[in-house]
């Protein structure tokens, strides 16, 4: 039992990590559109897959040209959802259907098997007695560093202050002047750009498939209802005990059972404690 609880702890702060990043720009995308964004999910699959094409011809030169796609996913996004972005119901069904015409694309060009993409290190460590390669390593310290990085761009920049007014009063953000459309914009950018990240870095240690789009977007939703819509800090905490549940529940009694787990981790806080840890009413 030990064991299992130190493998827990060691493989689900690396899921975490992953899922943080991802949960970030899902945060990130409602706190200033009040959006739900259901082709979330797409960001992290299109980045992958695109990677994973281009990888025999560009190396390791397509992971960071997977995520760039992601971004102009993004970005596409963006001018699709604009015309209704204030009609919530048609956001929701515009961005799902996306989702499921993203899906449609990847299993007619990749069929449905998994794929994974050729990690940039090779070789373990061992971590409290757990064997931890060294590619789950450069993925969790990616991820802390881009969460970090994040926090700072947000609390200290210019253009990370007009989002965080953005966030907090569209109205008041438009009248001192700040140019909310072009801050959707990035944002959706920025947004799409954490979610392609952490695709390829759970493509270098998990496998996926055209399904991965919508499971990811699952694991997403459980993050930020659990840390509580529109607080990044909430979803970057709730990611990694998502992780640590994850990883346990799969451990003990195997994979589908640890999805299962999740959806009831949903339902259970939308039950209890609707605004989440750290979300507010």
């Amino acid at each position: 039992m030990l064991d299992i609880a130190l493998s827990a702890l060691v493989i689900g702060t690396v899921l975490g990590g992953i899922l943080a990043l991802v949960a970030s720009g899902f945060t990130l995308t409602f706190g200033v559109g009040r959006i739900f964004n259901f082709a979330h999910g797409t960001f992290f699959a299109i980045s992958a897959y695109s990677a994973y094409a281009l990888f025999p011809y560009l190396g390791y030169l397509s992971l960071l040209i997977g995520v760039l796609l992601a971004g102009v996913f993004g970005v596409i996004i963006n001018y699709l959802v604009k015309p209704i972005r204030h009609h919530e119901i048609m956001v929701i069904l515009l961005t799902l259907s996306l989702a499921l015409l993203i899906e449609q694309i990847l299993l007619i060009t990749f069929r449905d098997i998994s794929i994974t993409i050729q990690p940039i290190v090779q070789g373990y460590v061992d971590v409290f007695g757990v064997r931890l390669s060294y590619v789950k390593l450069l993925s969790l310290i990616i991820a802390i560093a881009v969460i970090v990085g994040l926090e700072f761009f947000i609390k200290k920049t210019k253009l990370g202050r007009e989002i965080n007014a953005t966030s907090q009063s569209y109205e008041s953000a438009m009248m001192v002047g700040i140019d909310v459309d072009k801050i959707f914009l990035i944002t959706l950018f920025i947004s799409s750009v954490l979610a392609g990240l952490g695709g390829i870095l759970y493509a270098q240690i998990y496998s996926i498939n055209p399904e991965t789009t919508f499971k990811i977007l699952i694991y997403a939703f459980a993050v930020v209802i659990l840390g509580g819509l529109g607080s990044v800090k909430g979803s970057i905490v709730s990611a990694f005990i998502i992780g640590y549940i994850q990883i346990f529940v799969s451990l003990m009694l195997g994979t589908r059972w640890s999805e299962l787990a999740v959806i009831a981790v949903i339902i259970a806080i939308l039950i209890v404690r609707p605004k989440g840890l750290f979300g507010v009413e």
